[in-house]
């Protein structure tokens, strides 16, 4: 069966709740990443078989909105939007599919392009994931008010966390995604988003949209600590989760090529990494649960790969309880390897593309630091979760380093995966 590689991976900016991407419909934000993925790798896009989309929207029509990939806006699309996959500059003749998997929907996307590439179904398909729509908010806010909460709060009770330690994770995340954007680790990754201020959505490009340009996730706090947090209520009374250590939702895209090892060459195409495998199981609701950890002991249970072979693990930060207490779960050292350049909490949960930023940005300082092996774990609700594992391919794009960008120590040297030994 044949290896998919994972080329081009990039993201937009997080956009916060009414911030510069509140107002951008979900076909904008798609059809920008879509289009950064293509020039970045250089494909024809005729030559793009597919392209599977994560959009979490409960008024999600089917039939050709599908097919064209246009993502509806809760109002009725204005006439000047053109679907995603259209805007991107993608011919008629490459359909499109959306999947949902909760806040793994864009993992699953392109779990289920790398599929298809490895079936010999297609040799390159594009997956991506999206988030702007109003539901979101309130499908986030309704999860954390419901069973999600109060398993976390149960998860601090079981382990043994405290308020502080969840602050103090919390703080850390947006510490290191600060550091993360001072340094130009995130140079590499995100990709700028035009804003106009009039609905003309005709051209994902930064040319002739009158606007201005995102170029930094919203909602970053540099300046947070620990006594800032203390000051919030929890959510639940006498509980530890508060607004401050666990997710917001965001707006944002992330997208990616999907190719079958064999045509990399004939294509003119460099892999950043490829997928090892990955694996979905549940557990018991009844009790305290890890969402995420069964399917991390399956996927791993497979690859015959133990968790300190992984040079890098990324675990989505629903609540900050949930990824300490998988850490500990796992004896794991939670300021080693983990996040190391924030997560959710600092970073922000745009639902649909959560699973594909978390992969982009894990695969970018794969490659920027020399590691091999990159393991991503969310958790979908309480008791059951996603994982997958990635072999950087030993290639990355080279990226100009910002003005001002301080860099600490020398680049590792790169470790060669299996492939090339």
């Amino acid at each position: 069966m044949r290896r998919a590689a994972i080329v081009a991976p990039v993201r937009t900016p997080s956009g916060i709740e009414g911030g510069a991407l509140s107002g951008m419909p979900p076909e904008w934000l798609a059809s920008t990443v879509l289009s950064a993925v293509i020039d970045r790798s250089g494909i024809d896009p005729m030559r793009i078989e597919d392209v599977a989309m994560a959009y979490l929207d409960g008024g999600l029509a089917t039939g050709p909105a599908l097919s064209r990939l246009r993502l509806p806006t809760p109002s009725a699309p204005p006439p000047a939007v053109p679907p995603a996959a259209r805007g991107a500059g993608l011919p008629f003749a490459v359909p499109g599919f959306l999947t949902d998997r909760r806040c793994g929907s864009g993992l699953q996307a392109v779990i289920t392009a790398a599929m298809m590439v490895q079936t010999g179904a297609a040799d390159v398909v594009v997956a991506g994931g999206v988030e702007c729509a109003a539901n979101a908010v309130a499908r986030h806010e309704e999860s954390a008010g419901g069973t999600d909460l109060r398993n976390a709060e149960e998860l601090a009770r079981h382990y043994g966390i405290s308020r502080i330690e969840a602050d103090q994770f919390a703080v850390a995340s947006h510490r290191k995604a600060a550091r993360a954007w001072r340094q130009g680790a995130f140079a590499a990754e995100v990709i700028p988003v035009g804003v106009v201020d009039e609905p003309g959505w005709t051209d994902p490009g930064l040319e002739g949209t009158g606007g201005h340009r995102i170029l930094r996730d919203e909602g970053l706090l540099d300046d947070v600590s620990t006594y800032t947090l203390a000051a919030l209520r929890p959510l639940l009374v006498n509980g530890v989760v508060t607004a401050g250590n666990m997710s917001a939702h965001r707006h944002g895209a992330s997208a990616c090529l999907v190719v079958a090892e064999d045509r990399l060459i004939d294509l003119g195409l460099v892999p950043m990494a490829y997928l090892v495998g990955w694996a979905a199981a549940g557990c018991d609701s009844a009790t305290a649960t890890l969402g995420a950890a069964p399917a991390v002991a399956k996927l791993l249970g497979r690859a015959g790969i133990a968790l300190d072979d992984i040079d890098l693990v990324e675990v989505n930060e629903g609540f900050a309880v949930e990824v300490l207490a998988l850490a500990r779960e796992w004896d794991f050292d939670p300021t080693d390897r983990l996040n190391v350049n924030g997560s959710a909490i600092a970073l922000g949960h745009p639902v649909g593309a959560t699973g594909l930023r978390i992969m982009t940005t894990m695969l970018h300082e794969l490659s920027r630091t020399g590691g091999n092996y990159g393991l991503e774990a969310i958790a979908l609700g309480h008791d059951h979760g996603i994982a997958a594992l990635f072999e950087s391919a030993g290639s990355g794009p080279v990226v100009e380093t910002p003005r001002g960008a301080r860099f600490h120590g020398a680049r590792p040297a790169r470790r060669l995966g299996r492939h090339r030994a």
